[in-house]
């Protein structure tokens, strides 16, 4: 006849030893496997074993043999993208620490599927793989730093960079090799940060800087007809700030070029200038 360590590691194959141990301990106590991991859901310990999973009503959000099979899909979904199992695993975490929940935690309380969580992690693989070498650059220029792809793919999945990544947001270097793609390559890391910090996607980026290209010289020229000194002129900076943070002052200055423009236009007779004009992030 099989023994209750035994019984109980059939239950719950491959689980921590402390859980089965705990698991093992309230069955002996009850004399039922139902009541044992209700009372080993209570017990303090569980989160240690699986964080994330109990409900604020201590209700269980997966069985605990789900919940070590989507915790293997997540880091199946790393390793698949060429990190080690190990750096998966402390790139996952597994306890709560004094800065905070593990990205574990938050993955399981925010019911992110393993399929949601691939396609999440694709998504800032893919990121980093389209402008791999100007995003390397920035590193380099920014942070002293020769980094690998696969450096840059664990630095982007970092819990230090912070949670809003695997969300969709970008890193710093990523708005920077998106810039310099586009020819910004002395872009400040005050503008990037701020870019960063207003949740600017990888898309949204490429179209700005592809914007910025092509209007901030035609600004430039304005401002050169209506003799504007160096120090006037109109850079990736104050476009930044007219176009992403909509400043009124910016946002004003590029009004009355474009008044003076058509009415220059105007005044000899021709027609007004039809050429694009920028809007936010699109062209109309």
């Amino acid at each position: 006849m099989a023994t209750l360590a035994e019984r109980a590691q059939a239950l719950y194959p491959n689980m921590p030893m402390g859980f089965i141990s705990l698991f093992i301990e309230k069955w002996n106590e009850t004399g039922n496997a139902d009541q044992a991991i209700g009372l080993v859901r209570k017990d303090p310990t569980y989160a240690d074993y699986f964080p994330g999973n109990l409900t604020p009503t201590g209700q269980v959000r997966y069985s605990e043999v789900v919940f070590e099979a989507v915790k293997d899909a997540y880091i199946g979904t790393l390793t698949e993208f060429g990190l080690a199992k190990e750096a998966a695993e402390t790139l996952l975490g597994f306890q709560s620490t004094p800065d905070g929940p593990t990205r574990l935690t938050n993955l399981i309380e925010g019911d992110v599927s393993p399929r949601e969580f691939a396609q999440r992690v694709g998504g800032v693989y893919e990121g980093i793989q389209e402008n791999i070498t100007q995003v390397q650059t920035y590193y380099r220029e920014n942070f002293g730093m020769d980094l690998s792809t696969d450096s840059i793919f664990l630095g982007a999945l970092d819990p230090a960079v912070g949670e809003e990544i695997i969300q969709g947001r970008i890193t710093t270097a990523q708005i920077g090799g998106e810039a310099a793609r586009a020819g910004f390559q002395d872009i400040t890391l005050e503008t990037v940060k701020s870019l960063q910090r207003a949740g600017v996607t990888q898309a949204q980026a490429r179209q700005f800087f592809a914007a910025a290209s092509e209007q901030i010289p035609r600004i430039q020229e304005l401002q050169t007809r209506e003799g504007a000194t160096p120090d006037d002129v109109f850079d990736l900076d104050k476009f930044t700030e007219a176009m992403i943070f909509q400043s009124p002052d910016e946002a004003e200055e590029i009004r009355k070029l474009e008044a003076e423009e058509a009415s220059r236009f105007s005044v000899i007779g021709g027609a007004a200038r039809q050429g694009s004009r920028v809007t936010g992030l699109t062209e109309q």
